[in-house]
């Protein structure tokens, strides 16, 4: 692995890191300012224009903020493809599996671990001697 297959890595940790962070965005949005059934209904009824006009603006940026998620996901597609072609040179299969979480789906080493059952710092420590390893050559 060379200093740019690393840089790509990198770029891909920050595109998906984005992405995550935009998902979030639009999910604590989506929960905050949605529509609660018969209670928005009675204030549209009794004439709450404020409220209305707030929920516009609400749904308006959600609408904002998915459109720029979906362009985000196009734009990492090239990003993505690049990190894969980085990834699928790593032999061993756990290490592909650290380094595809790791720096394409933009996951903690928490995360990582416990989706494979090991601790937050073996993840790290595996991630950071696989790093090595390549610059090693």
């Amino acid at each position: 692995m060379t200093v740019t297959d690393i840089e790509t890595l990198v770029e891909c940790r920050m595109a998906a890191m984005e992405e995550r962070a935009l998902a979030k965005q639009i999910d604590r949005l989506s929960q905050i300012g949605a529509p609660r059934g018969v209670g928005s209904q009675a204030m549209e009824l009794a004439g709450d224009r404020h409220t209305n006009n707030a929920q516009a603006a609400q749904l308006h940026k959600l609408d904002g903020l998915i459109d720029k998620l979906e362009r985000q996901r196009e734009e990492n597609i090239g990003i993505i493809e690049r990190a894969e072609s980085v990834i699928v040179r790593i032999k061993d299969r756990r290490a592909r599996v650290i380094i595809r979480y790791y720096y394409v789906e933009g996951q903690s080493d928490y995360e990582i671990a416990r989706d494979m059952d090991m601790s937050p710092q073996w993840v790290q420590k595996q991630r950071n001697r696989i790093l090595e390893n390549f610059r090693r050559g």
